[in-house]
């Protein structure tokens, strides 16, 4: 495996960022209302298995938890009809087959007699090629009893260096490889986003630290398999990210 080497990316001097204070009240607007705290999100637990995958088509029982981030059935955990359940935190819960599109969190944020957030769902259908995207910080824990138990998929990509960003705007494939990336906050806090927002991409905000008397609420400080293909532009203010190619 070739050592990953650092890239040290820098905007032009004429590119500034595009996300403004008010961006970041609108993204905030939608996030969940939590105390303030030492640092941000868990970090991602290791997906777990009961079973070690035997290689074949033998279903298997699988356990494991998933945070911010977009997870390909196949390739980021096995195929398989799994139930959901919200173990920490808030946020969204988006499949792109349509088996769940639904806001999941823990019950302590349904305030005020409100069910503004799903815990569980059961039976829920994530076949191979499916995308779970996970945004705002909940963490799902994962369970079937009938997952593939073929062995997960390679994701296609062959990029090797890690990239460091600060704040302003950038496109891959131009100031960084293209790619598939683990974003990871390392100073700052602020908001991240891409143009395929809504295709693999990300919006959000990502930090270090709670910052609630600055204005900033919840951040994610990790999120997972962001896909970044030529020409996508990347919008970064207020937060130092660095950018590992997913596995």
């Amino acid at each position: 495996m070739k050592q990953r080497a650092p890239f040290f990316a820098r905007p032009a001097a004429s590119r500034k960022p595009a996300m403004k204070h008010t961006r970041l009240i609108a993204l905030l607007a939608a996030a969940c209302l939590l105390p303030a705290l030492a640092g941000c999100a868990a970090e991602p637990a290791a997906p777990s298995s009961a079973e070690d995958a035997p290689g074949d088509s033998t279903p298997s029982t699988v356990d494991f938890r998933l945070t911010s981030g977009h997870h390909t059935a196949g390739v980021d955990f096995p195929a398989g009809t799994y139930d959901l359940t919200a173990i920490e935190w808030c946020g969204r819960v988006v499949s792109s087959n349509g088996a769940v599109d639904t806001a999941m969190g823990v019950p302590e944020y349904n305030t005020d007699g409100q069910d503004l957030y799903t815990q569980s769902l059961e039976d829920v259908s994530l076949k191979k090629g499916t995308v779970l995207s996970l945004s705002g910080g909940v963490i799902l824990r994962l369970h079937s009893d009938d997952a593939d138990s073929s062995p997960l998929q390679p994701r296609e990509q062959d990029i090797t260096e890690d990239v460091t960003l600060s704040a302003g705007l950038y496109t891959a494939g131009v100031d960084f490889p293209a790619g598939v990336y683990d974003f990871t906050a390392t100073d700052g806090v602020g908001n991240v986003e891409s143009s395929n927002s809504h295709s693999g991409g990300i919006s959000d905000v990502m930090g270090t630290t709670w910052r609630i008397a600055e204005g900033f609420g919840f951040c994610e400080q990790k999120y997972q398999n962001v896909e970044l293909p030529e020409g996508t532009t990347l919008s970064v203010s207020g937060v130092t990210l660095l950018l590992q190619p997913s596995a």
